[in-house]
């Protein structure tokens, strides 16, 4: 067919409305309207799904394309106090904790692909439904009404996990992030955040990740402000120490007594950044019991007070204990001292 001729114009003119009603894996693209729904349609075409050539590495079945991967870390937390008002009829637990993210993270990566499909470089991470990376892929998969859409996601575990540091609840949080913005899906932050509690009482911090006051199951967030009314900003050189053993939430609360009679103000009490405060009221429920259970947990607390920490509280149930310095050299000795035994972060204060 000559270049220029009717049948060939008809063709192509058919060929474009057709590409114009069918988008990824045979959805409606009436409803693209952002530049970033037609970048990932053209990701799709590179993918093969027009019937082309498929620019899929060789025996991928399914898998990236040579484009650029988009990543997002995926922060630890501490908690900063943690109490344990009372337990609900729900079989839950009324909670009041500070949450302040810190700089030690995992990198979750994600490329287009026919099915879904995640990995990561730590051998001991289930990969399958058990994993929070999947489960937030398949919450969002069926919030879209879309369960055949796919994905790569590769993530690369830093954070410890068993340790109270959210390090499975912030892999979550940074899926949703991620899968939306890669899958072009225009989710409202509410509904967002109704998906991140589906899949843990933890995510829905780790979607904004500023300091928080959580109360609820710390499924109910208040940023945290200082004293002058500005957001939070912790003046303290944090020493993270994670010992090697791992606690079971489960049979941590089984452990802990509840008691919600004249409990401090935890927000209030370390937005004081007064450091004689923090050790009378900035005081974790769980310590006692898990410290029982775990020596190992006990003796790196006092280890972290031993190298000069003015006060030293477990995150979460453990088993990563948080020590508090005034000074830069004494945490960076405490942490090369303790890194004989644990794996240890030192966050520095906020700029």
């Amino acid at each position: 067919m000559r270049p220029g001729s009717r049948r060939g114009t008809a063709r192509r003119a058919q060929t474009e409305r057709s590409r114009e009603r069918e988008g990824a894996w045979g959805c409606r693209r009436e409803n693209v309207r952002s530049n970033r729904r037609r970048r990932y349609a053209d990701v799709c075409e590179a993918l093969g799904e027009s019937g082309g050539p498929s620019r899929i590495a060789p025996g991928s079945d399914g898998g990236p394309c040579a484009l650029p991967v988009p990543a997002r870390l995926a922060p630890a937390k501490v908690n900063l106090g943690l109490h344990v008002l009372r337990r609900r009829p729900d079989g839950f637990h009324d909670l009041a904790t500070v949450f302040l993210p810190i700089g030690w993270a995992d990198r979750l990566s994600a490329g287009p692909a026919r099915r879904l499909a995640f990995s990561s470089d730590d051998p001991h991470l289930p990969t399958g439904a058990s994993n929070l990376v999947v489960r937030a892929a398949m919450a969002l998969r069926l919030w879209m009404g879309d369960s055949a859409r796919g994905a790569t996601l590769r993530l690369e575990k830093n954070v410890p996990y068993g340790a109270g540091l959210g390090g499975g609840s912030s892999d979550a949080a940074a899926a949703l992030r991620l899968l939306a913005e890669l899958w072009a899906v225009d989710i409202p932050e509410a509904d967002l955040h109704a998906l991140a509690l589906g899949l843990g009482s933890d995510v829905p911090f780790f979607l904004d990740g500023v300091p928080a006051h959580g109360t609820g199951r710390g499924e109910r967030l208040a940023p945290l402000v200082g004293t002058d009314g500005a957001p939070y900003r912790c003046p303290f050189w944090l020493v993270v120490a994670v010992p090697p053993v791992h606690v079971s939430t489960a049979d941590a609360f089984a452990r802990v007594t509840p008691a919600d009679h004249r409990r401090p103000d935890l927000a209030a009490a370390v937005a004081s950044n007064d450091l004689s405060r923090w050790r009378a009221e900035v005081t974790n429920d769980f310590q006692a019991s898990v410290e029982a259970a775990e020596p190992t947990i006990g003796r790196t607390r006092e280890a972290l007070l031993a190298e000069g920490a003015g006060h030293a509280v477990l995150s979460g149930t453990g088993s990563a204990v948080v020590g508090v310095f005034e000074q830069e050299d004494v945490a960076r000795t405490a942490k090369r001292r303790l890194g004989k035994t644990c794996r240890v972060w030192v966050e520095a204060p906020a700029s």
